[in-house]
């Protein structure tokens, strides 16, 4: 059995072509998804995968050729009831017995339950994300799972939204089999209060998955938006969709604050820079401000404090191994 944390990796560029189809069907689809895999519009069967597997689940991010994925009687035979929940870029055509045909929006969720027959059409996989988890987790957390349909995610509700961008984080961050519990607990958490808990459930969940996913979410959006000198708890929340003080009381849980950490990360890539002779043209000032420090002195006082030495001096040090390199015959 693969440990947790383990990611696996699968194109079919590195298959050679004349058992590629067959090995994808076999192999990937139904051992691995217990789906069947349907080539439409004439297309070649293509993907590229990475899969981290999880307690209890699996997260898979990819891109694939257009294709279709059934879930047959046959297959159904294993007694697999896992729950799937798929973004893709297209959307989805959904069509699953006693149930209209589901057309999601492009990049909407769509929620594939392993114990019905079904079929899920997309014809644009340019990127797609997935969670297959085993019911038994969202049981204790979500009143008549088994009644859940497959549009019961909200895709601009903020709890799908963390859910997704989650999801997202982890397919791209190694997961170690020590964190590999608690990650598969916030995916559990999370994709239950997107789908709607009870009001215990909900002060269960808001103390794990939720405020993890919001704290992820809250310091992605400072690295992105790190040179925005008037980056505040105010204009951190009104992007994330919480109030400041629920900002500042996450930083304090964690014994920082939110002031302290977009210094930090200010003055770590001002280092960096300053260390990269790619950036020997720009002055140290330029670079600061550039990064959201505007008041020098501050900006001076805090990089030698963490630091032990100056802007400059590290300026120097990166230009004399520069000169070194040079002067090599």
């Amino acid at each position: 059995m693969a440990a947790s944390g383990e990611r696996i990796e699968l194109s079919t560029d590195a298959l050679e072509e004349h058992d590629r189809q067959e090995l994808i069907r076999d192999y990937y689809g139904r051992i691995c998804m217990r789906l069947d895999l349907v080539p439409i519009d004439g297309n070649e069967m293509r993907f590229n995968s990475v899969t981290t597997l999880l307690p209890g689940m699996s997260v898979t991010r990819g891109a694939v050729a257009p294709m279709a994925w059934e879930r047959t009687q046959a297959l159904m035979a294993d007694g697999n009831d896992d729950l799937a929940v798929s973004w893709i870029s297209s959307g989805w055509r959904f069509d699953s017995r006693g149930r209209r045909t589901l057309e999601t929006a492009p990049g909407a969720p769509c929620i594939m339950p392993l114990d019905t027959r079904w079929r899920a059409e997309a014809r644009d996989g340019e990127w797609t994300v997935c969670v297959q988890l085993s019911r038994r987790l969202l049981e204790p957390l979500v009143r008549h799972i088994g009644d859940v349909g497959p549009d019961a995610l909200r895709p601009d509700a903020p709890e799908t939204r963390l859910l997704f961008d989650y999801l997202h984080a982890v397919s791209h961050t190694p997961v170690t089999p020590r964190l590999a519990p608690l990650v598969s607990q916030h995916i559990a958490d999370l994709l239950a209060a997107a789908l709607g808990t009870t009001r215990e459930v909900e002060e269960i969940v808001a103390g794990r998955g939720m405020r993890a996913a919001r704290l992820r979410a809250i310091k992605q959006y400072i690295e992105e938006n790190v040179n925005n000198a008037r980056l505040s708890a105010e204009v951190v929340g009104r992007h994330i969709g919480v109030s400041p003080r629920y900002i500042r009381r996450l930083f304090a849980e964690a014994g920082s604050s939110l002031s302290d950490y977009v210094a930090d990360r200010r003055l770590t890539l001002i280092h960096d820079r300053l260390s990269d002779p790619r950036f020997a043209a720009q002055t140290i000032a330029d670079i600061a401000f550039g990064l959201g420090l505007v008041e020098p002195s501050t900006f001076y006082r805090r990089f030698k404090e963490r630091y032990g030495v100056t802007p400059s001096d590290v300026r120097a040090v990166t230009r004399e191994a520069g000169d070194r390199a040079n002067t090599r015959p």
